[in-house]
């Protein structure tokens, strides 16, 4: 058994670090195929099934970029990120990171600065799709709960919310792109503000959507534990304070109807 466990010990590191300059005596000789065709074949077959889970991760950034071009930066991010996964689902997490690097770094990727912002919208696609299930708030209990507590509820979002703040317009791209792989699609800079954007799964549909500056203040406050009572003072800083009560009361009922909130306390 010794003697297999380093067989496969070898068989998986040279599979995983190609182009060693080890010997392959290891490898049978009387196959139809050289030794080193053979380990090839298997390293090749390991490498494409990769570059097949960041192309279903990332179908708009493969549109934008285009097979060459996608290859090459699936190519940077295997050498960069060897997977340390049991599932394949996560083996892609880090592109977003990886791209906002090469960004900085690499000048055939000078032009793409949307590149970074494009991968962690479809990152957090995937994610929100894929978020643990969790009962809702319901305006039936909601309607139960009496008002002079309302001051102290406190709520949890969904395991599928997510928050981004958007300077291209990365939606809109990804929208074309998933539509229509040879789309023509501007990408244009919003670098003086960004777009604060909203990324959640309802049932089984993914959603996103834009957010107005009082919305986004109010729902970062709750999410981050924030009582009812904080976010109608956040509210207050943005609103006239006459208005804070119907702005929030309607923000947490449009929460409750699109399935953002999972308990409330």
């Amino acid at each position: 058994m010794k003697q297999l466990a380093r067989l496969q010990h070898t068989f998986q590191d040279r599979v995983l670090h190609p182009g060693q300059p080890e010997s392959t005596a290891w490898i049978s000789a009387t196959g139809r195929a050289a030794p080193e065709l053979q380990l090839s074949v298997y390293v090749q077959a390991y490498r494409a099934r990769l570059k097949e889970v960041l192309t279903h991760d990332y179908p708009a950034t493969l549109a934008a970029l285009g097979d060459e071009h996608f290859n090459r930066l699936a190519d940077d991010y295997l050498g960069a990120h060897p997977s340390h996964y049991f599932s394949l689902r996560d083996f892609g997490c880090h592109l977003p990171a990886f791209a906002s690097e090469v960004i900085q770094k690499d000048t055939g990727y000078q032009d793409m600065r949307w590149l970074a912002e494009l991968t962690l919208f479809e990152w957090t696609l995937g994610q929100a799709f894929d978020a643990a299930d969790a009962t809702l708030v319901t305006a039936q209990a909601m309607a139960a709960i009496p008002p002079g507590d309302w001051p102290v509820l406190r709520f949890t979002p969904h395991p599928s919310v997510h928050r981004l703040d958007l300077e291209w317009n990365t939606p809109e791209l990804w929208r074309a792109l998933t539509a229509n792989r040879t789309a023509q699609v501007t990408v244009t800079a919003r670098r003086d503000t960004a777009s604060p954007w909203l990324v959640w799964r309802e049932q089984l549909v993914t959603r996103f959507r834009s957010m107005h500056r009082d919305e986004q203040r109010a729902l970062d406050t709750l999410c981050t534990g924030g009582c009812f009572n904080e976010v109608c003072d956040v509210l207050a800083t943005l609103i006239p304070e006459e208005a804070v009560p119907l702005r929030a009361a309607s923000l947490l009922k449009s929460w409750i109807a699109q399935g953002l909130l999972s308990t409330v306390q």
